[in-house]
């Protein structure tokens, strides 16, 4: 949760005029090191005027922490017939802030305590951050956004300001920044990650390099986006088992399922492994198949030189919240080198059509709007230091996790630490073990956040039920024994140490 803090609480801490005010410090050096300590852009002016007029002695310990502090607009919706506007405007526009953002006031103004439901005190406050950090959250996505909290606010401003909102500049320069980032030479706004997978098949269809009832080979234990943009498109799916210690696809068993009906392959880099090598780009070219990628979990991810998005003909990429780079809804690119690919697919995702009210496809309406697109180009930004993030938290766990009963992940490929190898960007730190659910119950009772991804594989679900009598022995054993822990580029020192003590410490 963000914390606004009230003028009276700054100056409480700065100048101790209320006596001892150890809890105030205290409060205040955790939520600055949690990032959580905020104010309002309406509390700015009075407060500086505040300190220099009365408090100029502690004017320069005063910015030190202003600078620590994240900046939350006034909203323009204000409404002074309100009640509480009537009894004090400066409260008024700081409640506003808080509302818009969901944080609460951390204020001793009693007055202020009384009629405010946004306002909490000092000792409330500092009691629910200790309840707060005594649980570890999976993936605290309000808290990864925080961190981006200026950016956002602006990029959506740019937007509203614009008047446009949909195939606009955001668009355009996210496209152009995004291709860069991946070294791709096109990329294609879209809706949402199925949909890039989708549009790619059905481009490869209309360019009369596929046709239906034609072959893809996918990884058996991937998400079922994968396998749904390929029947969706009245193609094949052909599974093939995944190698059980990167999880991705297995090479070696791949060419046993070629047959003069394949057409392509899907590689998923899941978990956020990359799953590209040398022996399936020597299948591509030996075969003549399209390779493509399922980026959805490894935005940034390396092979070699290359990144996730550049190692095949084209790739999908999603960016749903949770994703490494999350919007704020739902969206998805695809990322290609091929001209016409990247045209058709365009044209494709807008009803077909490469002029207005021209419609030479069948085509989606399957765009990228102008906000998710303004949002993606600030989190673009971080997108490399949220990964290495993931990284540090990775080796630390692979390094001081000791419980025999527990297999942690493996890195193929690596020669160095965990830390500095770039084919791997954890989307996902997923152990195994034979007894999941005693596991994840007992995390959860000692308040850490676990998922499971995922629990049915694809063969095993009633949409497929033409497939439920197979069997894929190593997917089947992976989807019962995978449990993912928590990792994210926000957790604390603390939360990682704790996560790897429970676990050690399970029987």
């Amino acid at each position: 949760m963000q914390f606004i803090l009230d003028n009276n609480f700054i100056i409480d801490v700065l100048t101790g005029r209320k006596g001892e005010n150890r809890l105030e410090v205290t409060l205040l050096y955790q939520l600055i090191k949690n990032k959580q300590a905020a104010i309002s852009s309406s509390q700015l002016h009075n407060l500086r005027y505040v300190i220099k007029k009365n408090y100029s002695s502690h004017e320069s310990d005063y910015f030190k922490i202003e600078r620590k502090l994240t900046f939350i607009k006034t909203p323009s919706y204000i409404n002074l017939d309100e009640t509480m506007a009537m009894i004090d405007i400066e409260d008024y526009l700081i409640e506003l802030s808080a509302k818009a953002s969901n944080a609460k006031i951390i204020t001793a103004d009693k007055v202020f305590l009384e009629y405010s439901p946004f306002t909490i005190s000092p000792l409330t406050a500092y009691n629910k951050l200790l309840l707060e950090h005594d649980s570890v959250s999976f993936l605290p996505l309000k808290a990864i956004n925080d961190q981006y909290t200026v950016g956002l606010e602006q990029a959506i401003d740019r937007v509203l300001t614009s008047g446009w909102y949909l195939l606009g500049n955001e668009v355009k320069a996210f496209e152009t920044e995004y291709a860069q980032y991946c070294g791709a030479q096109h990329c294609i706004g879209v809706a949402n990650g199925l949909d890039a997978l989708r549009l790619i098949l059905k481009a490869y269809i209309e360019m009369g390099a596929m046709s239906e009832g034609d072959e893809i080979i996918v990884p058996a234990n991937t998400y079922i986006a994968s396998i749904l943009a390929i029947t969706d498109n009245r193609l094949v799916p052909v599974l093939v088992e995944p190698d059980v210690n990167s999880y991705n696809i297995d090479s070696g068993l791949i060419e046993a399922k070629i047959t003069p009906k394949t057409k392509g392959i899907m590689i998923v880099h899941l978990y956020g492994q990359n799953a590209m090598n040398e022996q399936i780009a020597q299948l591509t070219q030996k075969h003549n198949l399209k390779l493509i990628e399922d980026c959805a979990q490894a935005q940034g991810v390396y092979w070699g030189e290359k990144r996730a998005g550049n190692m095949s003909d084209a790739a999908g990429h999603s960016f749903y919240p949770g994703k490494n780079l999350g919007a704020l809804g739902d969206g998805g690119a695809v990322t290609t080198n091929n001209n016409e690919l990247a045209q058709v697919i365009r044209a494709i995702a807008n009803y077909g059509s490469i002029k207005k009210y021209e419609n030479k496809y069948q085509g989606l309406n399957s765009r990228l709007d102008e906000i998710q697109a303004a949002i993606l180009r600030v989190k673009l930004q971080g997108l490399d230091g949220d990964n290495q993030r993931r990284r540090e938290i990775a080796q630390y766990y692979i390094e001081n996790i000791k419980n025999t009963d527990v297999i942690l992940p493996k890195v193929l490929n690596c020669t160095s630490s965990i830390e500095n190898c770039t084919s791997h960007v954890w989307h996902l730190f997923v152990v195994r073990t034979k007894n999941r659910a005693n596991l994840q119950t007992y995390l959860t009772e000692n308040g850490i956040q676990t998922m499971i991804h995922y629990p049915i594989p694809p063969h095993q679900q009633e949409a497929y039920n033409e497939w439920n009598k197979t069997t894929y022995p190593i997917t089947e054993q992976i989807h019962a024994e995978v449990l993912s822990l928590p990792i994210s580029p926000v957790m604390q020192k603390e939360e990682v140490e704790r996560v790897v003590s429970t676990v050690n410490n399970w029987k």
